[in-house]
């Protein structure tokens, strides 16, 4: 058994400094017989979260902290002792990250000061103050550097002794070990730690090499291969100090206490108590349940007053408060949006946001929220692209210390590592571009240097004669690369946010925490997906311009049986249709031919990997089209499979069948499809056959029909797709499909002007206009605009498709039109918009000129090309 424990550790999450995983540190640390490690990340926790998981799971005890820069430019290290240490560490690194006057954050005096409660200081390592003075003698000057830090920390102060084979290594530390009695501060061991072992170090120096060439960093790695996880014989050698190894074990001892409070949720909390919040959430469903139906039938009833129940008990009611304040705010903004994912099958969702009816969809709202979940529930919203950002602003603003958006780490993929190694390398980028022409962009987990024998297209690849390249790229791939900002993710948590994470400002002035969305789950905060769809722009786009022309429509509030709808689906025309534009969706929706909307919603969940692969579609398609007999194993199941014909399609089926034939709660019934749906081994399958066997056996049923229905779930579990997102989905699929068959022109122009809404490129969208009729006038200087447009009949194309003719230019054409008038020669164009002579030449080969008088003189023309 090794007593010793590092504490100043900088994991791979010190984006490209550590050379190593948390779960590899880990490893590395039981394997060496260590009780205990720290992971102390420059500037960070980002990695936090998984450490401690990947710890507890080993049996290592995890102790937690985070390097740091002083206002003197002097480096310490901060522990937590407890989770409230945790969050004056979180306080400390967002106070440090906004403070960036000089180019890099810095944390003052009075921070440490304000947040110190709970946390161990470790001063006098490498790059702090009190060892540079030590180092050139000046023991007195050292020892008042420390004073401020005993001033503040008393006992939980630890002078740090390293020695890393550097001239005076021992020297300073004698001079530090004299200050340290003299002042009454403990002396420690610690051994800054950047990889795992000494030959990694040349994977530091790549990454720093990383650095330098791809962030044009001015930054050096560390002297020499010392840095590592030494075992505590090599510290004993180097810390001639007895009391100074000793104290590792004292600071492991003082940070026991430590935890993060998984394995339960922690909702947030807004302004009502709870009794206030769980009453005004009844009274808002019980008030539009009334004001939608009379009369109210008495499933819904009984089906409201269920879900009020789970989400009474599992405090919940004011995040679904919250969730109708955003819905709101964006309803008063006329920003589109819809709920997706299972969070559509709760009559709750439905009432207070007005996505899809569950009961007439027959949608399960234990796929949602059920009692034996101990993760957060997730209502997935989307927006309008364009206008996203004001909803996220919003709910920041409305909740200022509790939001911050979830963090993203992207990582080294295979041809980023090999790219970038190459560069810290120094190879020259036409060699780089040589190098990773045949390689794919994922190696779906089998490794770089593995591929390279394995994939036919890398047998003759020119980076099979790189060998230290390769091992560099090999090693560095799957590392994380740089944080950055998930996509719409929001966390709301139940009081100041930075007692979970540090925070720091995005480019959009968004506030960013340093968990991702697994570390969240694995908290038990609330996680709040604003996400953008762009069909929802497009839609939106589209409605401007049918009210331009005098027609008004509302999306939202189309019958769902339009003759018109159902035959464009059938004609298999979907080309720019929601979810159904791809060859092999068109292909499905010619042998579904749709007819109701029920075969809208099949036709989005067959259509996926997992359906096609276990040829659930063919089957599915047979049974339905009268070419296969439907046949249901047991009379219960009838009810749950009719819909499908007997086939299992959706996960909320799973739910039923494991509910109603083998008799297992919705909560247990759901914990069983997640388990399913995993990659499952076989002793982990045997288990769950046995489990269902027992229970099916005491409902009553033979052996031998137990073993069939299993073998049914289990074969289509993994495929199943939830139903109330298909559901949520469809109603979008069918408002777009409606629009191309009654306005087709407006729909058009609005996919083109959102952006790159589907599959296809503006070319395609535009060939596809011109086969149904539609008239596509070309870019003019006396017609287009910046973005697509109505033109009698048909659509104007804006300047930016003319390659060099970018928004600036296209600006400058059509405000100086919208000024003075059209345009009436090209003389009087030329003369009036200051062009580029390139822009010119490309207006003039476009034919954005075409039909006006050419008074240009020939040598008008050398100067204007």
């Amino acid at each position: 058994m090794d007593n010793f424990c590092h504490l100043d550790v900088h994991s791979a999450y010190s984006f490209l400094w550590g050379t190593f995983t948390p779960k590899a540190l880990v490893d590395a640390v039981k394997a060496r017989g260590q009780k205990a490690v720290a992971l102390t990340d420059i500037w960070g926790l980002y990695g936090a979260i998984r450490f401690y998981q990947a710890a507890k799971d080993a049996g290592i005890q995890p102790v937690i902290g985070s390097r740091v820069c002083l206002w003197d430019g002097s480096w310490i290290t901060l522990i937590a002792k407890t989770f409230r240490g945790y969050g004056n560490l979180c306080k400390i690194i967002t106070a440090g990250m906004g403070n960036t006057k000089t180019g890099k954050p810095v944390v003052l005096h009075n921070h440490i000061r304000k947040w110190s409660a709970d946390l161990i200081c470790l001063a006098g390592g490498y790059g702090s103050r009190p060892r540079v003075l030590a180092k050139n003698g000046n023991e007195e000057g050292a020892g008042i550097s420390l004073l401020p830090f005993k001033r503040i920390f008393a006992g939980d102060l630890f002078v740090v002794l390293q020695h890393h084979g550097l001239p005076g290594d021992m020297e300073t530390n004698q001079i530090l070990v004299q200050v340290a009695r003299r002042l009454k501060v403990p002396v420690i061991a610690t051994n800054q730690v950047a990889f795992l072992n000494p030959d990694d170090y040349i994977l530091h120096k790549t990454l720093i090499g990383v650095q330098r060439q791809h962030h044009h960093r001015e930054i050096n790695p560390l002297p020499n291969n010392s840095f590592w996880l030494t075992p505590g014989q090599d510290m004993v050698s180097r810390i001639p100090w007895p009391e100074a190894l000793e104290n590792t074990n004292r600071v492991t001892e003082l940070c026991r206490r430590f935890s993060f409070p998984v394995g339960k949720l922690h909702p947030p909390k807004f302004r009502l108590k709870k009794e206030e919040a769980d009453s005004t959430l009844a009274r808002a469903a019980l008030q539009e349940l009334a004001r939608s139906r009379s009369p109210v039938r008495a499933e819904y009833i009984r089906q409201l007053d269920r879900e009020l129940g789970v989400i009474k008990g599992k405090g919940l009611s004011d995040f679904f408060l919250l969730v109708r304040e955003v819905v709101e705010f964006a309803k008063s903004r006329s920003i589109r949006h819809s709920i997706r994912g299972s969070a559509a099958g709760s009559l709750v969702a439905h009432l207070l946001y007005k996505c899809p009816d569950p009961i007439e969809h027959g949608l399960l709202f234990e796929r949602f929220i059920n009692q034996g979940r101990r993760d957060m529930p997730d209502i997935d919203i989307d927006f309008d692209s364009e206008r996203r950002d004001e909803v996220i602003g919003r709910l920041m603003d409305h909740f200022p210390m509790q939001t911050a958006m979830v963090a993203t780490i992207q990582t080294f993929r295979v041809r980023s590592a090999v790219r970038l190694a190459a560069r810290a390398l120094g190879y020259p980028l036409y060699e780089i571009d040589r190098l990773t022409k045949c390689l794919p962009w994922s190696l779906r987990g089998i490794g770089l240097e593995k591929a390279m024998t394995r994939l036919p297209e890398l047998k003759d690849s020119p980076l099979r004669h790189e060998q230290m390249l390769l091992s560099l790229a090999a090693h560095i791939e799957g590392l994380p690369f740089q944080s950055s900002v998930h996509l719409g993710g929001v966390i709301l948590a139940p009081h100041d946010i930075t007692d979970w994470t540090p925070v720091s400002t995005s480019s959009k002035g968004f506030s960013v925490g340093q968990l991702n969305k697994d570390d969240v789950d694995c908290l038990g905060l609330l996680k709040l997906d604003i996400l953008g769809l762009r069909m929802h722009t497009a839609l939106r786009k589209a409605e401007e311009i049918l009210r331009q022309e005098g027609i008004n429509v509302d999306l939202t509030k189309l019958p769902l049986d339009d003759y018109s709808t159902y035959a464009l689906f059938q004609s298999t025309e979907s080309l720019g249709i929601f979810q159904l534009e791809s060859p092999g969706q068109r292909h499905l929706l010619g042998r579904l031919q749709p007819g109701k909307f029920s075969d809208i919603v099949a036709e989005i969940s067959l259509f996926r990997p997992g359906p096609v692969k276990g040829d659930m579609v063919q089957t599915y398609l047979d049974r339905r089209n009268g070419r296969q007999p439907i046949e249901f194993l047991h009379p219960d199941l009838r009810p749950i499979l009719e819909e499908t014909h007997g086939v299992i399609v959706f996960q909320e089926q799973v739910l039923r069948v494991v509910h109603v034939f083998a008799g297992f709660s919705y909560a247990s019934a759901d914990a069983f499809r997640r388990a399913m749906t995993k990659d499952r081994s076989s002793e982990e399958m045997a288990r769950l056959k046995t489990q269902f066997m027992d229970r099916a056996i005491r409902q009553g049923h033979s052996t031998e029909l137990a073993k069939e229905v299993f073998r049914q779930v289990a074969t289509f579990a993994a495929f199943g797709f939830c139903k109330a997102h298909a559901v949520a989905f469809a109603h979008i699929t069918y408002q777009s499909a409606w629009l191309k068959a009654h306005h087709p022109r407006a729909f058009y122009l609005g996919l083109l002007n959102a952006g790159h809404v589907g599959s296809y490129p503006p070319w395609v969208i535009l060939n596809e206009a011109r086969r149904q009729g539609i008239p596509v006038h070309p870019p003019h200087v006396n017609s287009s605009h910046l973005e697509y447009r109505a033109e009698g009949n048909g659509i104007c194309v804006p300047f930016w498709v003319i390659r060099g003719i970018g928004p600036s230019l296209a600006q400058r054409i059509v405000s100086e039109r919208k000024e003075n008038g059209a345009f009436l020669s090209w003389e009087d164009f030329f003369i009036r918009v200051s062009l580029p002579a390139n822009a010119r030449s490309r207006l003039i080969l476009s034919g954005a000129l075409k039909g006006l008088p050419d008074t240009l003189r020939p040598a008008q023309y050398v100067a204007i090309c």
